[in-house]
Order: structure tokens, then sequence, then C-alpha cells
């Protein structure tokens, strides 16, 4: 690497498109996020690797791998553009004036939902910050955890993730869920009266891949383990497949439970809290603009909290009338964890 004496803009270009290759994991992938050809993102692979003076991955019929010199370099890529966005939101503090950007990270199926307050918050914040632009991004959650958590990303918002003690987490409102199902699955047409717990816990049931760091244990199991779906709308995909239970959020199946396409599974015992949050780490406490944006979320939030006009009927809609529950069935499954 003795030939990157010195770095250039045009280096800076180079390495983000090696990092977005190792991220996305194949070159085809790379090319739909960055908008390039595939043979411009091999010439600007090949131009890192000559600057570099060592070769950095595998392309080609075998597929994609990750040399011992990438992994260095990708990982000192990363902290690079960690210290530059530092450097950005720390003289971000000197002078209001001047035009800035605040990078927000959003879990994807978060925005759709009645209680998301997002859109007002970017409202009230740029009446105080007119010269502030918004670089927004809908990401699946466990990149939008990374990124925020490599300072690459000023706020995230999404669900709480354990895993990244680093990372500050304020509540912004709960999302509700229920486990449902489509109307070719087995369990659709059994009466509430006759679903019990083992059936529900039996069936084979899809879940989010990465973010499911805390789950129920169906999923370690492989008797009940079912498809994976990367995003909200592919999990949803696979329930009204027919091939799998699963959870939804109330603002995603509620059209689906009126149209008869999915069921709800005993509201009763499979109702889930998720809480949504707004999500900073380390770099972002040096960055007013980050500290502020996330306080007019927060108030953003609370005033629809407290605001008896807001509509919670997707919730109730999802909760239809029970028959009397049998005495060791009525205990249920309110817990506080991911079911994204």
């Amino acid at each position: 690497m003795s030939n990157l004496s010195q770095i250039y803009d045009v280096d800076l270009k180079l390495l983000r498109c090696f990092c977005t290759i190792v991220e996305e994991g194949s070159f085809t992938a790379a090319q739909a996020t960055l908008n390039l050809s595939q043979s411009m993102l091999s010439e600007y692979l090949k131009s890192l690797e000559i600057r570099l003076g060592t070769r950095l991955c595998q392309r080609g019929p075998k597929g994609f791998k990750l040399f011992r010199e990438g992994e260095v370099v990708y990982q000192a890529a990363k902290e690079l553009f960690a210290s530059i966005e530092t450097f950005k939101q720390r003289a971000s503090n000197i002078n209001e004036g001047t035009i800035y950007e605040l990078s927000l990270g959003i879990q994807d199926g978060i925005v759709d939902n009645p209680k998301c307050r997002i859109a007002d918050a970017m409202e009230r914040f740029s009446e105080y910050y007119p010269n502030v632009r918004f670089k927004v991004e809908i990401m699946l959650g466990f990149q939008m955890i990374g990124r925020v958590a490599d300072g690459l990303i000023h706020v995230g918002i999404g669900l709480i993730n354990d895993q990244f003690h680093q990372l500050s987490f304020e509540h912004l409102y709960d999302e509700h869920a229920w486990i449902c199902c489509a109307p070719k699955h087995p369990l659709f047409h059994v009466a509430d009266e006759d679903l019990t717990r083992e059936m529900i816990e039996t069936a084979t049931y899809c879940h989010r891949g990465h973010l499911e760091y805390f789950h129920p244990e169906r999923v370690r199991q492989s008797e009940t383990r079912g498809d994976i779906g990367h995003g909200a709308q592919a999990h949803l995909a696979l329930i009204l497949s027919g091939r799998n239970i699963g959870y939804l959020p109330s603002h995603m199946a509620e059209r689906y439970v009126e149209q008869g396409l999915l069921r709800v599974l005993r509201s009763d015992m499979t109702h889930l809290v998720n809480p949504i949050t707004a999500i900073t780490g380390p770099s972002s406490s040096d960055f007013k603009l980050a500290r502020r944006f996330v306080d007019c979320l927060i108030d953003l939030h609370m005033e629809a909290a407290a605001d008896p006009n807001v509509s919670t009927l997707a919730a109730a809609r999802m909760k239809t009338p029970r028959p009397a529950a049998r005495s060791e069935e009525r205990d249920t499954f309110d817990i506080k964890c991911s079911a994204r």
C-alpha cells in the first residue's frame, strides 16, 4: 500500500464505491445502489487496487470474496469516513448560517404507520434551521443500526437493538403487532375456541433474519423455523403466501385482514409491543443539529400521544371479539422485543 502516500478526492470516491460493494455483498447489488454500470464499477475497483498496490477481493464466476487485505482496507475506510463525518458535525457548530446536511436512516415499514411523526418533525425542524438539507434513506433495520454505530448516519429511527451498547435510544411510540396467517395456511380456518397456544407455537414461523437478535424459541428450532424475509414487504409476502405464520404490525396487516387475505391468530395470546425509537451514536453527541432533530421527534410524538383525536382504530380493529379463553391460556405474549 506504499503507492498511497497522499489521499485525494478521487481516492475517497473509490473507497466509497469499494465499501458499498462490501456492504452489499456483490457487484450486482452495488451497481443498483451506486447507479453505475458493472464495467465502470470494475474500473473503479481496479484503480483503487492499483493505488493501494494490492488486490482487495475476488470477483468473477466464483462470486465475490473479500481478501484479508480487503478487510483491512474496508475497516480503515469506515474509520476514515466516520472521522470525516465527525469533523463535519463539530464544524457545523461554529457557524449556523452555513448549509449543512443531516442524514437520517429509517427502518423500512415505519413511515406508513399512522403514529409516525417523522415528516412533521422534519417540517418543524426546518422552521428552526432552514439552512439544513436532509438526506433520508429507508433501509433494513440491521443496516440502519450498523451505520448509526459507525457514525455514517446522524439519526436512525427504528427498533431497539441491545447488541450495540454504545448507541442511545429515545422512545417515540409503540408499534403493536400480532401473529397472522393467510387463507392457504391450515390455521386460517381453525375456530378461535379450538385454536390453542401449542398449535400456534408449533406452526412453521417466518422472521426477519438479522434483526431477530431476540425472539421466541421457535426461530431457533429447526422444526418450526420457516422462511426469512429481509424487509417488511418481503416478510409480508411470505406470510401472504400461506407458507408461514409470522408477526405483522397492525398498520401493515389491517387492510389485508379487512379484505379477508389475512387473519390474526388469537390476538389475546400473540400481542407484541415494539418500541420505535430515535437512535444516535457517540459521534452524534457533538453534533448539535442531530440532537435538535431528536428533540423535535420526541416533542411531536409526545404531542400526538396526548392528543385525544389521534386515531387508534388500526390497533382496535385487530382485536376482534374472542370467546372466553380457558384459564391456562389467559396469559399473553405481551413482551417488548423485535418483531422485525
